[in-house]
């Protein structure tokens, strides 16, 4: 029976495993109720050109959703489960507690298909983003969680480990980087714009469009700036189009600085900071997350030493 044979667990697994490779490689996209998706889906086409729409209708941007992925699934725990009774029969208990520890690990994880999905938003250093009744905020001392102007709480954080933060649980990745822009002028420090509707401010962060490029205007200087590729500088005149400034920018470090003096007395500075992907869950949806990690993680050590005993057993072929 091939799902008792061990190509049973082997070609699931291979294929699932190729799978997390390519959601890995390929961000998946966000739910349509989510603000970032036709963010995501620019970028997307901009990077994958002709092949976006063929990939789309083969359900590769949401791969986890697909029947094909759930099948793999299943076919998986059943080999596991019928793994596990083999194991028992043959009275090898450590065999026998890996799989199962791996199959209730499927199925605890199958059960965030019937809960909250989890939300995401990027944040740079000074940007807040509203959840719910909530309001998250980049600090320099961590994340802060408020509420109705009352601070409910705060969090310090590391790329790619959990964290806990009021109702919520997540976890965050290093993104990319933008450039925070402050100038100033003969008088001293001025402030930018970056659009016709934001409000002045001191510093601005310099997000791309998805075409790349990012733009501030300096309105007492009558300025544009615009940052291409997060590299080339240029800065003209605004009703004129007349190129002021123009240069390739060194890359930054996080936190690093560049100044530079302009004409007619005004100086321009330039400090890269990070950007981070926040995924959120609500708490019940984090700890069934972290239930299923965990459980996945002991039943693959269990059954590894359960299976590297059994071949430290076999006795050796005489030559």
């Amino acid at each position: 029976m091939f799902l008792a044979s061990r190509w049973g667990i082997v070609i699931p697994g291979l294929l699932l495993g190729l799978g997390v490779l390519w959601m890995t490689v390929a961000s998946q996209a966000p739910s349509r109720g989510d603000p970032a998706y036709w963010s995501w889906v620019a970028r997307a086409r901009l990077r994958f050109g002709l092949l976006f729409d063929p990939l789309d209708r083969l359900g590769m941007w949401s791969l986890a959703e697909t029947p094909g992925w759930r099948l793999l699934w299943a076919l998986l725990a059943w080999s596991l489960f019928v793994r596990a009774v083999e194991a028992g029969r043959a009275r090898q208990p450590l065999m026998a507690l890996g799989c199962a520890l791996l199959v209730f690990a499927i199925g605890v994880g199958g059960l965030g298909r019937y809960l909250p999905p989890p939300r995401s938003f990027t944040l740079a250093l000074g940007e807040g983003q509203r959840v719910d009744d909530f309001r998250f905020a980049l600090e320099e001392n961590g994340l802060s969680l408020w509420r109705q102007g009352d601070l409910i709480g705060r969090a310090t954080f590391h790329a790619n480990l959990p964290f806990l933060l009021g109702p919520y649980g997540g976890i965050v990745r290093r993104s990319h980087s933008v450039l925070e822009a402050e100038a100033a002028g003969p008088s001293g420090p001025l402030t930018l714009r970056v659009a016709l509707d934001a409000p002045p401010a001191s510093r601005v962060l310099l997000h791309p469009s998805p075409e790349g490029e990012a733009f501030a205007a300096i309105p007492e200087a009558r300025w544009i700036l615009r940052i291409r590729e997060g590299r080339w500088l240029t800065i003209f005149e605004e009703g004129t189009g007349t190129v002021v400034w123009q240069e390739e920018l060194p890359r930054l470090a996080d936190g690093q600085t560049i100044e530079r003096a302009l004409p007619a007395g005004y100086t321009l500075r330039l400090t890269a900071r990070p950007v981070y992907r926040f995924i959120l869950f609500p708490l019940p949806v984090f700890l069934q997350r972290v239930l299923t990690a965990a459980m996945a993680i002991l039943g693959l050590g269990i059954g590894g030493v359960a299976q590297l005993r059994v071949m430290r057993s076999r006795p050796s072929k005489a030559v």
